[in-house]
């Protein structure tokens, strides 16, 4: 009686081990968790109209865009694929009574991804900023 438990567990052991091995083998589940798609947009506000998001923005100093998604119009003061960037970014912000919010998102177009670290490398001490996030806003190339 013993050696017939003994059996089906080694048995049922077995072909476990064998189904596991095979969906491990085939789980691209870690090729959809890629932290590097990641980017994070400065989002000043979110407006149901152009006219409302133009007349909440026309003040404004610092370069922005507006970007219609789901019959809303979000305005962003910036983007960056580096999150510790966006924190600071954002306490400049608000440093200069802009209140803004650190909405993130994720994209697979690896050229955009590329453009935006390069945008990146370049923003020095926070100094440049408006420089640089007009440079990002008029690259029509990038899909934002």
């Amino acid at each position: 009686m013993k050696k017939n438990i003994i059996i089906v567990i080694l048995f049922g052991s077995l072909i476990g081990y064998l189904f596991g091995s095979i969906i491990f083998k085939n789980y691209k589940g870690s090729d959809l968790i890629n932290e590097d798609g990641n980017i994070y947009y400065l989002q000043y506000g979110v407006y149901t109209t152009i006219e409302a998001a133009n007349s909440n923005t026309e003040n404004l100093k610092e370069e922005h865009f507006i970007k219609e998604l789901d019959n809303k119009y979000y305005v962003y003061l910036g983007v960056t694929t580096d999150y510790d960037k966006a924190l600071k970014l954002k306490e400049k912000y608000e440093n200069e009574n802009i209140h803004i919010y650190i909405r993130s998102d994720f994209v697979e177009n690896s050229e955009t991804l590329k453009k935006l670290k390069e945008y990146d490398e370049q923003i020095d001490n926070l100094d440049n900023t408006s420089e640089v996030m007009k440079k990002i806003f008029e690259n029509s190339n990038l899909n934002l």
